[in-house]
């Protein structure tokens, strides 16, 4: 028995074998309906692609209401948008998943009772051309670029297989066609002669598959600088390929309100900080009441009332200095008054200065979960940074209050493993970093972080043994890869036995502090990344 996914969504049509069925709706649409009916208990008879096209015939034969024997095609069109799955019986459309009528499309209407026709077809299939044919193809489209004219004339030629032959046959693919040899022009040729003979099953991705490129049938050159995830067969690439999509973007609609609510939060903390720091500005410049003060003091019975300003003699500095006075005010009262604001100005920065901390701290936790963000592969992990902003206070808790709070499983770290063997281990978020250094690291694994830039806590196993130079160079790698600064230079890396690394009472997740410690300066690099994959 096998599952058979038919798809006709505008967005990711396509057909392939599932492993993974989704739950029937409680009602199931029209098109499902007539299928049951008209299918059920029937044999598939034949199977085919149109050409080298994104059309396919499924022949089915079955027995009617009187018990005669009938032969239907369930046709199925992979073309973007204008997908579709129709059930046809004696080249007449019984129905279609999408019916179109001639107000959508002038070519052809795909509606009950209807002859059904094929969809126009203007490219040709390479596969069944010789080499003048091919010339012949490629001469109509003589003012195109080659990748372009090589995928608009022949059909299952994506643009990412287009540019992999031009790079394969050694020619820019912005060369015009017309300005082609012919040596040139039987390289391309051979070249796609010899892909029919190529399996390579593979899903391109960035190194921590928060970016999916492509997947392809064959092993793309093309692609070579990104993530290969290799499949034994197409269909379970297919399933992999849209389970991450798909995926991805529950993340990314998901966590879309979170960065938000984290955006705000951090610009609100900027503002503030840049507020602090005028504050700060005008309480240094405090000291100068004080200097106005001990002046007028010194010289009370050389002041006249009712002066606007008087200039006196500044013995700090050997000048002479004009202060400004209050009229309503005696000399006396002038120097208090001075000194009152010297005082403020002093009690001010002290507060300043403790504000400007609370700031920065909840900064750098704040640019810590945006950076975790980034990291998320997995709807959990998004979960567990939904959990943390409601423990620290930044959303509000919604639903029953539970009495006994249900232990929550921590998701799993990255894993990777140095050229030396030793298995690193490398934080996701917050959580991951608290559960990963307080309680899975023993006391002589190495641990390493960026210095002052939110980032993942990394860890070495390495069973009280001493790693050597390019073992802790790597661990650093992925500690500067895998933070604020990964697209930085000579990012200064902080390392020290996991004995050295504790948490302050009342500390936000994630937050350590560390003594003993070492650093060392990398430049991040996704290619060595790759090359640290635990299951490469």
């Amino acid at each position: 028995k096998y599952d058979l996914l038919l798809s006709a969504n505008n967005n990711n049509p396509r057909v392939h074998f599932i492993t993974d069925t989704k739950e029937n709706p409680k009602e199931p649409p029209m098109f499902c309906m007539l299928m049951r009916k008209k299918l059920t208990n029937g044999i598939i008879t034949g199977i085919r692609q149109l050409e080298f096209d994104r059309i396919m015939e499924i022949t089915i034969s079955s027995r009617d209401e009187l018990l005669d024997v009938t032969e239907m095609k369930l046709i199925i069109e992979i073309m973007g948008r204008h997908s579709n799955i129709s059930l046809v019986e004696n080249e007449i459309i019984i129905d279609s998943i999408k019916r179109i009528n001639k107000f959508i499309s002038s070519y052809r209407e795909v509606l009950p009772g209807r002859t059904y026709v094929y969809p126009p077809m203007t490219k040709v299939d390479f596969f069944t051309l010789d080499f003048e044919q091919f010339k012949a193809a490629l001469a109509f489209l003589k003012d195109k670029s080659l990748s372009k004219a090589v995928m608009d004339s022949f059909q299952g030629i994506s643009k990412p297989l287009s540019l992999e032959i031009c790079h394969r046959a050694k020619i820019d693919d912005a060369k015009k066609v017309d300005t082609l040899s012919n040596s040139e022009l039987e390289a391309v040729f051979q070249v796609m002669s010899a892909l029919l003979d190529e399996k390579e099953f593979n899903i391109y991705t960035n190194e921590k598959e928060t970016i999916i490129y492509d997947f392809s049938a064959i092993d793309l050159a093309y692609y070579s600088g990104y993530r290969k995830n290799t499949y034994p067969t197409l269909s379970l690439l297919l399933e992999n390929y849209y389970h991450m999509k798909d995926m991805l973007f529950r993340i990314k609609e998901k966590s879309g309100s979170i960065t938000q609510l984290i955006s705000n939060k951090l610009e609100r903390n900027y503002n503030k900080l840049n507020k602090l720091l005028e504050e700060q500005k005008d309480a240094i410049e405090a000291d100068v009441f004080k200097i106005y003060g001990d002046l007028i003091l010194s010289n009370l019975y050389n002041i006249k009332g009712n002066e606007n300003s008087v200039k006196l003699f500044n013995f700090y500095d050997d000048t002479t200095i004009e202060i400004p006075m209050s009229t309503r005010l005696t000399p006396s009262e002038n120097a208090q008054k001075y000194y009152a604001k010297y005082n403020k100005g002093r009690r001010a920065l002290a507060f300043i200065a403790d504000q400007m901390r609370i700031t920065k701290n909840e900064v750098f936790y704040l640019e810590s979960l945006m950076d975790s963000l980034t990291k998320c592969t997995a709807i959990s992990e998004l979960n567990e940074i939904k959990d943390e902003l409601v423990e620290s206070g930044y959303i509000k808790k919604t639903g029953k209050i539970n009495k006994k709070p249900k232990i929550q499983k921590i998701t799993e770290p990255m894993k990777f493993k140095t050229s030396e063997g030793y298995p690193v281990l490398v934080g996701k978020n917050n959580k991951q970093n608290d559960e990963l250094t307080l309680k899975t690291a023993s006391k002589d694994d190495l641990w390493f972080h960026v210095k002052d830039i939110p980032g993942s806590h990394v860890i070495i196993r390495s069973d009280g043994k001493l790693p050597n130079e390019q073992s802790i160079h790597e661990a650093a790698m992925l500690a500067a890869f895998y933070s604020k600064a990964r697209l930085s230079s000579k990012v200064p890396v902080d390392y020290a036995l996991v004995r050295h690394v504790k948490k302050p009472r009342q500390a936000n997740p994630g937050m350590v502090i560390y003594t003993d410690n070492k650093t060392i300066y990398v430049t991040p690099q996704e290619n060595e990344i790759l090359n640290l994959k635990a299951d490469r």
